[in-house]
């Protein structure tokens, strides 16, 4: 994973998430040291939901639920 500084950054941050888009990644620096990192999206969807147990519960859950029919609409609920 390459680095980037976040002066650079500021200055070249079209060029850089154009990078990232197309599958780059970067750590972003802060006075030389680690601060931020830049993903793919699709890569930081997939970091999040494998370490978000009680999410991918949750939302396992409720998609059970809408296939049951035990949803409420939003307009019901006005």
């Amino acid at each position: 994973m390459a680095e980037i500084g976040i002066k650079e950054l500021k200055a070249a941050a079209s060029r850089v998430i154009d990078e990232v888009e197309e599958g780059a990644a970067y750590i972003v620096t802060k006075r030389g040291r680690p601060a931020a990192v830049l993903l793919p999206i699709d890569e930081a969807e997939d970091i999040v939901l494998a370490n978000a147990g009680e999410l991918v519960r949750l939302r396992r859950q409720g998609r059970a639920a809408y296939k049951a029919g035990r949803t409420t609409k939003l307009r019901d609920l006005r």
